[in-house]
């Protein structure tokens, strides 16, 4: 069958792969086929295992919290969302509902409906349309950075009382494990060839394709019009992606020094006001012995941002100053920064966590900083950002697509 690359815009012809095979572009490395030995009933069972659990994960007792064998805190998952909605910026309080239980149950709940139409004939209108969303929220639905955030956030709430994991706590663990199972267990390109089988020409007669199925077109006339397998737009004019990712990548910048600058945990005590930013909260938990998790914690916080700003504005620049030197170099950073990019959510994430898990006013209370919120925006845009580029740009721009 003849695919078009996604990234680089190449047709190439994929053959049969045997099972654990691996199909790779020939030209920038793009990982084309990935023949899965599990069969897709383990997908659809653990994607509505991860639809029927998610629920009771955010609604069941998270954490308990006690100060001295006095005071005593039970938080929920759901509680995080009232607690940032009054302490900070509105939009980080949706974006946590959105982020750790709405999108990652709508992706489930897409895949299950596509696998039960593929294993039983379910009848649902557009199977295509619906795989594609199911894959677009695979950057957006972020359970197991929800559950690596639980975990430093027991750490950190562990500081000032003694905190116990109740049974939110494993349930939600539980659908993070199950959500990164079915990403693994998904067979993408046997999905795509169920739902409508690829051509069988030669690569040589490629004429448009679609750069979200890849699927590829041999007649005249199909550029501009609707993927007759996902619903994406054939071919679409990538020029008009460059300013509003360039703009974007530019306000995240700009807003990444004050995120770094302000506390994005204030603890009040009866001592007075302790604020920690990014790097005070690593050094606060190397303090008390958890220098792993401050090693995790300076990563997905400091470097990691850092560098998928630097990526992007050099990859950026290179649509405008084209270079067919390093393309395929290039196109392999933007596959690193597209999964990595999600990650630095981890920071207000632990702050919207460990909010209601110590919560004693008065006498001991976990606050979301200031720095939460440009933090929340700085990651949000990235990730908007990563969306609105394509690698595939760079090519057309150095004349190689």
């Amino acid at each position: 069958m003849t695919i078009t690359c996604a990234d680089c815009g190449s047709p190439q012809e994929l053959p049969l792969l045997p099972p654990h095979g691996i199909a790779e572009c020939h030209r920038c490395d793009r990982v084309l086929d990935r023949r899965r030995s599990t069969r897709l009933d383990l997908a659809f069972a653990t994607a509505l295992g991860t639809l029927i659990l998610l629920p009771p994960a955010m609604m069941l007792p998270l954490m308990r919290s006690t100060i001295q064998g006095i005071l005593h805190q039970q938080s929920r998952l759901v509680s995080s969302i009232p607690e940032i909605y009054n302490q900070v910026w509105f939009p980080f309080a949706f974006g946590f509902f959105f982020f750790a239980f709405l999108l990652p149950a709508a992706r489930a709940l897409f895949l299950v409906l596509v696998l039960g139409w593929l294993r039983w004939s379910w009848p649902i209108p557009q199977p295509g349309k619906t795989f594609r969303w199911a894959e677009e929220l695979r950057i957006w639905g972020m359970t197991d950075v929800v559950a690596i955030s639980g975990v430093i956030a027991y750490y950190r709430a562990g500081v000032p009382a003694d905190v116990d994991l109740l049974i939110g706590a494993w349930c939600y663990l539980t659908v993070a494990c199950l959500a990164l199972v079915t990403d693994r267990a998904v067979d993408r390109r046997a999905v795509w060839s169920a739902i409508l089988p690829d051509s069988e020409s030669p690569p040589s007669q490629a004429r448009t394709a679609c750069a979200v199925c890849e699927m590829t077109f041999t007649e005249e006339g199909w550029e501009g019009r609707l993927c007759p397998r996902c619903g994406a737009v054939l071919n679409p004019h990538l020029a008009f992606r460059f300013a509003p990712a360039a703009a974007i990548v530019g306000a995240a910048a700009l807003l990444y020094f004050p995120a770094l600058s302000f506390a994005v945990i204030v603890n009040e005590q009866l001592t007075g006001i302790v604020e920690h930013t990014v790097i005070g909260t690593v050094q606060l938990l190397a303090d008390y012995g958890y220098w792993q998790i401050g090693v995790i914690l300076l990563l997905a916080g400091f470097v990691i941002p850092m560098g998928s700003i630097v990526a992007m504005g050099w990859m950026l620049a290179r649509v405008v100053i084209p270079s067919r030197t390093g393309l395929v170099r290039r196109t392999r950073v933007d596959r690193v920064v597209r999964r990595l990019v999600r990650w630095p959510m981890v920071i207000p994430f632990i702050a919207a966590i460990a909010a209601p898990i110590v919560d004693f006013p008065n006498v001991d209370d976990i606050l979301a900083g200031p720095g939460a919120t440009p933090y929340f925006t700085v990651v949000v845009l990235m990730m908007l950002a990563v969306r609105i580029f394509r690698p595939r740009m760079m090519w057309r721009a150095a004349g190689e697509a």
